[in-house]
């Protein structure tokens, strides 16, 4: 048994992303902390929507979602 306190742990979160004009993908990612992941993703597709020049689209945005919802979309595409 592995009792060091410094192992990293992965694990596997399902994501949806939004690019500026609504168009989405699902992806699978391994992530360390989910919670901060998840977070700056979120982060980075606020920053897209804010540097849109004009009238233009502001629909990115990065949410998690589960299994069940990244394994249906995947097999419907």
């Amino acid at each position: 048994m592995n009792t060091n306190s410094d192992t990293i742990v992965g694990r596997d979160i399902y994501m949806r992303h939004t690019d500026t004009e609504g168009r989405s993908y699902v992806n699978e990612h391994r992530v360390w902390d989910a919670k901060k992941f998840v977070n700056s993703q979120a982060k980075a597709a606020a920053d897209l929507n804010a540097n849109v020049k004009g009238d233009g689209k502001r629909l990115a945005k990065a949410e998690q979602i589960t299994k069940a919802v990244y394994l249906a979309e995947r097999a419907s595409r």
